[in-house]
């Protein structure tokens, strides 16, 4: 029975939910039958006929869904590619902005240490660049304070520190120095000395005493 006469003799079809391919194949069955009158072997070629029919059709549905799923295939490509490259634009830009940031921190670095050498502070610098946040130019500000007060503190010791106690000059030292005079009578109190006592030993041995 073809599908127009199977869609008449069931007017409310639609209603009960039959399927279309239920009805195409039932109407495929009806044309596969040998017909009423028909020779076998006109329906042999019939038959040979419709077989190239639907191997065609098949074919072509299956070419539709090849092309279908190469499209959709190609589609996802260029989606991951779009992806991959923006992936790579981001990764690139992520490196350069970290490879700024550790320029920016060498400089940083050099400008607080190069400070802390010429004020002769350089272990102090070094703990600013190193172990601190602060900027080149808030930790420079610190250094030349701390110069600065170094500064004060040595000339306010300075100021305040007592003059170093002065020896007597060497004319002071002489003044107070007594000369002897050899052959110069001796108190009877002191004991004659080393060069009157030569001088004594000579006087005897010429007979003067």
């Amino acid at each position: 029975m073809k599908l127009s006469k199977l869609a008449s003799a069931m007017p409310f079809a639609h209603f009960l939910g039959y399927p279309a391919a239920a009805a195409a194949r039932a109407e495929d069955d009806d044309d596969r039958k040998q017909r009423e009158g028909e020779s076998d072997d006109d329906y042999a070629k019939r038959m040979e006929e419709k077989d190239k029919e639907d191997e065609a059709a098949r074919k072509a549905e299956q070419d539709k869904k090849d092309e279908e799923a190469r499209r959709a295939e190609e589609s996802d490509d260029d989606a991951d590619a779009e992806a991959d490259d923006k992936d790579d634009k981001e990764e690139g830009k992520r490196a350069g902005r970290a490879g700024a940031a550790r320029q920016r921190e060498r400089v940083r670095c050099a400008a607080i240490v190069a400070e802390g050498i010429k004020l002769g502070s350089v272990k102090q610098a070094c703990s600013l660049a190193f172990d601190t946040k602060m900027t080149a130019a808030q930790a420079i500000g610190v250094l030349t304070a701390a110069a600065a007060d170094r500064a004060s503190e040595a000339n306010a010791t300075t100021a305040s520190a007592p003059a170093p106690r002065r020896g007597p000059s060497i004319d002071e030292r002489m003044a107070k120095v007594v000369t002897p005079n050899p052959g110069a009578s001796t108190p009877a109190s002191a004991a004659p000395s080393m060069a009157d006592q030569i001088l004594t030993a000579g006087k005897m041995r010429r007979g003067e005493i």
